[in-house]
This record gives structure tokens, sequence and C-alpha cells, in this order.
């Protein structure tokens, strides 16, 4: 039994029949969408851009009650230099033209506070007619605070690295200025005869890391130029089979102190490229270079050239100690070693090096190892038509 005020309880449909909802009044779902939103602000405009009505979470988002806000033009909630640029009347242009206009800027609260808000106004149409906007409106400032705060970080890791290139940049000047007068004089010494065949080892060491370390210089240097924007190619059409051939001899002597065996492979028939022909060589150089000093001695390395579609690709792979799997997603970064204690002379720079030289000539660079003591492979591919001859 139920009182007039009560409602009955809805009757269960027959025969396990399912239910049907009474279909909601849009004028109703209006209401509640309004009723019910409470984070959104919903703006109602006259044709002028002058609030007619307040809805869901405007209050609070803004501060301002309806009745302190009908009647006043929306341009208040925007900041100043927004409005002295003519972005207020701007968005109800493009509301007007295009039917939506959405925009993601500071809008000011009644106390003065700004609040970063996404928005999306629309026109509204009756048979035609344009008879006002709506507004619709979220608060992001959380979301803001965490893009400024990305956006800080980038700029400080740029930063960083605009530093760390001026100091190697400094860096490589000092240590190039100290190698010249060392090499001047031992190759004096060695000029008179003033080296005896007592010093004759220890001169030798001198020397040999005089000339390791001005090849590391240079590869430094090369990385600090390109960082800063500054490396520049010289392109000409060359045989790249031709030029494999030339750089496999420089490095045959070096290779013969290992007892290694360097089997060099190219295609019968030239392969024209277009490229820097200074830059492929210490490409070259420096993985076969690489290949070389972690190859133990008896090892063996095959340097190979072949075309695949429209790609020239130089492979050189050895029989040396591998790569710890750990290191292969960082492999080409700057200063990676996997022991540097035990680098043999090297501190990082090759493989940066050739991979910035290899991304300037529009290729790529992979490696691919099974693991230590396995050997390695790197694999280079350069475009055979890039779209910039020389």
């Amino acid at each position: 039994m139920t009182t007039p005020d009560e409602e009955a309880p809805p009757t269960p449909p027959a025969n396990g029949a399912r239910a049907t909802a009474t279909p909601v009044d849009p004028a109703r779902a209006a209401v509640l969408l309004w009723q019910q939103s409470p984070d959104i602000a919903f703006v109602l405009l006259d044709t002028a851009g002058t609030v007619t009505a307040w809805r869901g979470a405007a209050a609070a988002l803004f501060g301002y009650a309806e009745d302190d806000i009908v009647g006043q033009p929306i341009d208040v909630l925007f900041v100043a230099e927004d409005r002295a640029l003519g972005l207020p009347a701007l968005e109800r242009q493009v509301a007007v033209s295009a039917n939506r206009s959405e925009d993601d800027r500071w809008h000011l609260r009644k106390d003065g506070a700004r609040i970063w808000v996404t928005g999306s106004m629309v026109a509204l149409r009756e048979q035609g007619v344009h008879v006002g906007f709506v507004k619709v409106m979220a608060d992001r400032t959380n979301l803001r605070a965490q893009i400024e705060t990305t956006e800080n970080r980038l700029q400080g890791a740029h930063d960083a690295i605009h530093g760390r290139d001026a100091f190697f940049g400094r860096l490589v000047h000092e240590v190039r200025n100290a190698l010249g007068p060392m090499g001047m004089a031992a190759e004096i010494m060695a000029r008179k005869g003033l080296v005896t065949d007592e010093l004759a080892g220890p001169a030798g060491v001198v020397n040999h890391q005089i000339i390791l370390l001005e090849r590391m210089m240079k590869d430094l240097a090369e990385v600090v130029r390109f960082g800063a924007g500054k490396l520049s190619l010289s392109k000409t059409r060359f045989d790249l089979g031709a030029e494999i051939e030339k750089i496999a001899a420089v490095v045959l002597s070096e290779a013969n102190k290992k007892q290694h065996v360097v089997s060099v492979l190219v295609p019968p028939v030239p392969v024209p490229v277009v490229a820097d022909r200074q830059r492929v060589h210490q490409i070259v150089f420096n993985l076969l270079h690489n290949a070389i000093k972690y190859t133990p001695p008896g090892g063996s390395i095959w340097l190979r050239c072949t075309v695949e579609i429209d790609h020239a690709v130089i492979r050189v792979e050895d029989t040396g100690i591998g790569i710890d799997p750990s290191l292969l997603p960082v492999i080409f970064e700057l200063f990676t070693q996997e022991n540097p204690q035990n680098s043999e002379g090297g501190f990082g720079v090759g493989l940066s090096l050739v991979r910035d030289l290899v991304h300037a000539h529009g290729g790529f660079v992979d490696v691919r190892c099974d693991g230590k003591g396995h050997g390695s492979e790197f694999s280079v591919r350069l475009p055979l038509n890039p779209g910039d001859d020389a």
C-alpha cells in the first residue's frame, strides 16, 4: 500500500521480458549534465559575448557567483595580455566561422589567480540564425605545471649539453696544444740520435701514445662539432668498393701485429655512392680499429661491402670479445664503455662519431652480437641516391 506522494515500485516485466528504460528528455538531460559535472564549467553567452547563464562548475572554477557574472562580457575571464591582443573577440569570430573554437590558455579567477583552462566554444544557431554561444571549460592547471616542469628539465638538459660541448671543445684545444710540442720534441730526439737502445722502448711507447691521443682528440672534436651543428659534408660521387679496399690496406699493418686474418669482400663492379669520402673513411676506420682492438690475437675480421635495394651496406664483423647485452641499446652513446679501466686506449668516442657521421649522410648504423665471446657485427647503411648530389 503506498501513499499518494509515494511512487509504486516498478512492476517486473511479465514472462521474463527485458525492462526498457524511459528515455530522458533532452532538455532535462542538459540540466542533469550541468548539475552533475563537478569539474566542467558551462557558460552561455549572447551573440555579443555577454554571459547569460553560469552553469556546472563555473562558480567553483572562477569564483564568481552567477549573479556576479551574468551581464558581464566573457572578456573578464581573460588575462590582460590576451585582451590586449583581442583574443576574446577572435575566439567568437572563429566559432561563428567554423562553428567551434578550441583553445588552451590562462584565465583569471575573481580573486586574480591565474588558472590554465582548456576550453571549447560552440556557436549556437536556430534555423540558421546565430543566437549565441556556449563555452565549455575545464581547469588543467596541474597539467600545465607538469608541462612546464618537463620543459624546464628539457631546457636544463639542453643547456647541460651545450656546456658539455663547450667544455670538450676547450679540452680538445688544450690537449692538442700540449701534444704538439711533445710530438715535436720526440721527433727531434729521434732525428738527432738522442734515443739510445735502452730508451728505444719507452720512446716508442711515448710516440705511440701521442699518435693515439691525437686520434682521440680528432674524434672528440668531430663529436663536439656535430653537437654544435657545425659538421659539414663535402659530397662527391665515388666507388665505395674501391675506397673500402684502400681503408683496409691502411689498417693491415695494425692487424698483422695481432696475427689477425682480415678478409675484404667487395662487389666485382663499382658501387657508386654520393657521400663525403673523408667521412666515410672515418666511419670504416673507426669500426675496423675497434674490431682489431677487441679481437684477441689470431682472430678473424671481415670487411664487406654490398648493395641492398637503395642502400650501400658496409659490414665489419669479427671474432672478438663481443658486447654485453646490456650495452647494446646504448653502444653508440658518447663515452659508453663496458670496462673503462681496461679500455685499451679509448674512452668511448669512436662509435658515437660513427653514428653521427652515418646519420649526417641520411643513413643508419646498427650492431648485432650474440653475447660475450661471440664476436660482433656492425652494419652501416648509406643511401645510394641521397637526393643532394654534389
